[in-house]
């Protein structure tokens, strides 16, 4: 269905948010959606909330994460895309929220730029609840220094904030499995290096959790654990990709530096500071 964009949420004990995330679905000012969960396995009552959701609308799926497929949201986000029949895809954490108009605008702007692979919206921070605007600030638009600042482990977008064309996504993208933490940024690095092309908006549409257990969770030192091993996993990632690049306005020379840019912050914030432990 080409108009059809398949809205994948990976979920885990979600009981807290995932309701209040479904409503932002359900409220999309356009009807050409479909939300496919996939559970990572979960022990509270999140099964019980989305089968209450699919006897409201019947375009919310639900499915289990395969026993043979490695436990984690990027497991289960794939598990999602080999279950998605939309031509377009939006991720969805079970925490973060749509604003109604997302869908549609979204949809609208690939009628638009039908050449792109993928489009680039922006995503507002929010504690208890989003203040609805229309532009962020401006936005950088250079897309060697977007594919640096990925690669250095900033970022200029969260997991929602791109929609896909879906074969695109399938064929080139798709997430690492065995990455628990930057999922994301590989991911971003690898559709800005394998798009024929992309664009960036100003709208907002889009809202990232970012409340007072946000903080707690990435100061934990076993995280930042898990941070160092993902590391490892993403400088493989991103030599293979490396190897397939044959873009020139993308510079394997420039890569290389923003790897080791992002090695020495690596090093200096979550080897150097937690060495005793």
């Amino acid at each position: 269905m080409q108009h059809l964009v398949s809205i994948i949420i990976p979920t885990f004990n979600s009981v807290k948010s995932l309701s209040e995330t479904l409503d932002s679905v359900l409220a999309q000012t356009s009807p050409n959606w479909e939300c496919v969960l996939v559970d990572d396995g979960s022990t509270d009552a999140t099964e019980n909330i989305i089968i209450d959701y699919q006897q409201k609308d019947q375009r919310f799926s639900f499915y289990k994460r395969p026993e043979g497929l490695l436990k984690g949201p990027s497991s289960c986000r794939n598990y999602g895309v080999e279950k998605a029949s939309g031509g377009f895809l939006v991720f969805l954490d079970s925490d973060d929220l749509l604003a109604p108009f997302c869908i549609e605008n979204r949809i609208a702007a690939f009628q638009a730029h039908n050449d792109c692979d993928f489009l680039v919206f922006q995503m507002q921070r929010f504690q208890d609840t989003p203040s609805v605007t229309e532009k962020s600030n401006e936005i950088e638009q250079d897309k060697n220094r977007v594919l640096g600042s990925f690669i250095q482990l900033h970022g200029h977008w969260q997991v929602t904030s791109p929609i896909y064309k879906t074969d695109f996504f399938k064929q080139k993208v798709g997430f690492n499995a065995k990455l628990i933490v930057f999922e994301d940024l590989e991911v971003a690095i690898k559709a800005i290096l394998l798009a024929n092309e992309f664009l960036q908006f100003e709208h907002i549409d889009c809202y990232y959790r970012n409340d007072a257990n946000y903080q707690a969770k990435y100061d934990a030192v076993a995280v930042k654990i898990k941070m160092v091993e993902a590391f490892n996993e993403l400088v493989k990632s991103l030599a293979i990709v490396m190897l397939i690049n044959t873009q020139k306005k993308f510079k394997n020379n420039q890569i290389k530096k923003d790897i080791v840019s992002s090695y020495k912050k690596l090093f200096n914030f979550y080897i150097l500071e937690h060495s005793k432990k």
